[in-house]
């Protein structure tokens, strides 16, 4: 069997979506070896990294609150926000030791955006071709959420950085480079051109929001179409480069796009609603790989 991967994108209080997907894939027996996340889908994706089970994941979320992620920044000209909440939150449950173990089965691959480079960057939990190598702590979970003006850039490795959103926000190459065969791609918004009717932003937080969603789509359809043409070409016998293989890559999304008020809320009764959904979707991909 190949190596698996699972790659979970961002939206904040959204990515309990992720978690309903989560629980599904687990029970199921389909247990990834790489794990790649951008913003609040790297959270995820750490978490797992670390030896979470998919229900210890489930407990997690729902004992979430906002105040657990985020408090009022009093420098407003910074962010709105300071994320200071979330560095206590992921230091206290997050066993980065476990996470950075040489002997650790699983990969991590965390996107962010390098303000002073101007590109996206994915700091790896091993060497990973094309990516940057390094003990994956809270800061470079916090880089990966800094959703710009939000929350503050944050600082590692000697620049500073923004939310892998903003250039890239579900990193198919990064799961291929780590070797994997076989890709689940969990996006918080829907499949471009399947979604009903995208809902209009209320202020300014949702249009920032809605921007970001957009991008997403446009950066995921594209790599999504890529993988497409490399498979078609392996299986007609044509492979573009010596190197390509087929990858197989399934995709978990909602049907409408989830409310743009959920990305700074954590409560209960939405989590729970939000990991429903997660869940039932998946279940109609695995379904569908089971017939």
């Amino acid at each position: 069997m190949g190596k698996r991967a699972l790659v979970l994108s961002g939206g904040g209080g959204r990515g309990a979506y992720e978690v309903g997907v989560i629980r599904a894939l687990y029970r199921a027996g389909w247990i990834p070896e790489i794990l790649v996340g951008t913003s609040i889908g790297a959270v995820n994706a750490a978490a797992l990294a670390a030896g979470w089970t998919a229900e210890r994941l489930v407990d997690f979320w729902l004992g979430l609150r906002s105040h657990h992620v985020h408090r009022p920044h009093l420098r407003i000209w910074r962010s709105l926000f300071t994320t200071e909440p979330l560095r206590a939150t992921l230091r206290r449950y997050i066993d980065f030791e476990r996470l950075n173990d040489p002997d650790n089965p699983r990969t991590l691959l965390v996107l962010a955006t390098d303000l002073r480079r101007g590109c996206p960057v994915v700091f790896a939990s091993r060497p990973i071709p094309k990516t940057l190598p390094v003990r994956i702590g809270p800061e470079h979970l916090l880089a990966s959420c800094s959703i710009p003006y939000i929350y503050p850039a944050t600082p590692v490795e000697r620049s500073v950085f923004w939310d892998g959103a903003v250039m890239a926000n579900t990193p198919l190459n990064a799961a291929i480079e780590a070797g994997a065969d076989e890709i689940v791609a969990v996006l918080l918004a829907p499949m471009p051109g399947q979604a009903g009717g995208w809902p209009l932003p209320r202020h300014p937080l949702q249009a920032l929001a809605l921007v970001l969603d957009l991008a997403l789509l446009a950066t995921f359809e594209n790599d999504y179409r890529q993988l497409e043409a490399v498979n078609q070409a392996v299986r007609g016998g044509r492979p573009l480069k010596p190197t390509h293989r087929e990858i197989r890559c399934h995709v978990v999304a909602p049907a409408a796009p989830l409310p743009l008020s959920r990305i700074l809320r954590y409560d209960p009764a939405g989590t729970r609603a939000l990991i429903a959904q997660g869940e039932a979707d998946a279940q109609r991909i695995l379904d569908r790989l089971e017939g």
